[in-house]
């Protein structure tokens, strides 16, 4: 079995994953009959040579689905929050952001909950102490003629429920994540040029600047601006250079990063992913990218279930998985745009509405120009909030390279004016695209890679389509 041998639990990953995919379709039978059968068919699906063990590293991946499907079927069968009145309670406003044309603020409270509130104005600050009343309210449920869920979209943030604040009145700061990552935005956009600092603060805190964001949804670059495994590489490379290949340092500077911005759940994987080679370096084992993309997602799904849900999470794993079947080649990096960009067409045009076809050419190079822009913009950066002199001068250059990228993207968008909607054969293609890459990454024979395109592509279009 060279999936047992080389992945292990990447029949685990995909068997949770169709089994919480099916849970609205089949309900408890997603995970009774589901998840087993699928995890079956991967193990079973590249059976080549005995090895030692075998038959124990499949028993164990049947013992991990099935305490997974439990967990994952008792947070999606909880029944909503009971609608409770809190008095003088107390807590930290984590993130604000904008809601349609109100605000939505997010407060952990001291006790353990977490609750979202609707704020007319901006009157609140990530990191803001306060003291507060009110009365919770559970979520809506999904409406027929609506494919957004508020129960799973705040759940797979930890929100429990929605709450009217009343006697709100604030409380001295202290220390906290959210406070740091609000403090260090201002300072990014008070002291740096308006691009460096927008990027910088996406890059570095996770808060996105809704204009860059605009922009780079229009380029097909919008991946850029989240936190994942580009950025998490970029630190640790530089770290690296640095600090030497200690282990230890670099783990300790990887999950710094990681919760300085944000944890979102693409940083999250990519963190997860980077110190299972970080531990596998340090014990003189390789590590097998495609099993590590697994070990991550089966591991955020146990802590969060509904963590399925959040686009971002399945946009990181799909683009992580076949970006680590890809060979190692001379331009093999060529493939990663056009490969990636039709695998997660499924998920893009469905959340999105559409691709835009110019993404497939700026991609190409994106990755290379933004890390050396993001390095040298970070790097003057920090000796510019250390007020080195002449470094307000400097900026002024990394200023420029972000413009340079803004014109050259401008142009291709205008050369490229096409953008492709959700269309079945497409989102098909792009099924037996990732079955290929895992097929050929496995060096199944080609018939077996056939057949197995053809069984997994129809049963994914059967089941999801």
């Amino acid at each position: 079995m060279e999936v047992l041998r080389r992945a292990p639990m990447l029949g685990v990953f995909a068997a949770l994953v169709c089994g919480a995919a099916l849970y609205d379709r089949a309900g408890l039978w997603s995970f009774l009959l589901i998840v087993p059968a699928v995890y079956c068919a991967v193990m079973f699906c590249s059976y080549e040579d005995e090895f030692p063990e075998q038959w124990r590293v499949f028993a164990a991946g049947l013992v991990i689905c099935a305490a997974c499907s439990v967990r994952m079927y008792s947070v999606f069968t909880k029944p909503p929050e009971e609608n409770i009145t809190l008095t003088n309670a107390a807590g930290t406003v984590s993130s604000v952001r904008s809601w349609g044309r109100t605000y939505a603020a997010i407060i952990d409270a001291d006790d353990g909950g977490r609750y979202v509130t609707r704020l007319p104005f901006m009157t609140m600050m990530p990191g803001d102490r306060i003291s507060f009343g009110g009365v919770t309210k559970s979520f809506r449920p999904r409406y027929a003629d609506s494919n957004f869920d508020e129960a799973r979209f705040w759940g797979a943030r930890g929100v429990s429920s929605w709450i009217s604040l009343d006697d709100v009145h604030e409380l001295p700061a202290r220390f906290s994540l959210p406070r740091m990552r609000y403090l260090l935005s201002r300072k990014l956009i008070m002291y740096m040029p308006q691009r460096v600092g927008a990027y910088l603060k996406a890059a570095w805190t996770g808060d996105r600047d809704e204009l860059l964001n605009q922009l780079h949804r229009k380029w097909g670059t919008v991946h850029l601006l989240a936190v994942s495994g580009f950025h998490v590489g970029i630190v640790i490379l530089c770290a690296g250079f640095l600090f030497g290949q200690r282990s230890m340092m670099l783990s300790l500077i990887l999950w710094a990063y990681v919760m300085l911005s944000g944890a979102a759940p693409s940083a999250l994987r990519a963190g997860l992913m980077l110190q299972i080679a970080l531990i596998s370096r340090a014990l003189g084992r390789p590590a097998s990218g495609v099993n590590a993309v697994s070990v991550a997602g089966v591991t955020l799904l146990m802590s969060s279930p509904l963590m399925f849900w959040d686009i971002g999470f399945r946009l990181s794993v799909l683009a992580a998985l076949v970006i680590s079947t890809l060979p190692y080649k001379k331009f093999s990096w060529l493939m990663i745009s056009p490969v990636v960009s039709l695998v997660t067409f499924p998920q893009v045009s469905y959340t999105f509405g559409k691709i835009v076809a110019v993404g497939l050419v700026l991609n190409i190079f994106a990755p290379v120009y933004f890390t050396f822009a993001l390095t040298i913009a970070s790097g003057f950066g920090i000796l510019r909030l250390l007020n080195v002199p002449l470094m307000r001068y400097v900026m002024f250059a990394a200023e420029g390279i972000f413009l340079l990228w803004e014109r050259t993207a401008d142009f291709f968008a205008e050369l490229i004016p096409y953008s492709a909607e959700w269309h079945y054969l497409i989102a098909w293609a792009g099924t037996g695209t990732l079955i290929f890459c895992l097929c050929r990454y496995f060096r199944l024979a080609p018939l077996r890679i056939l057949a197995v395109m053809a069984a997994g592509s129809l049963a994914a279009f059967v089941m999801f389509m």
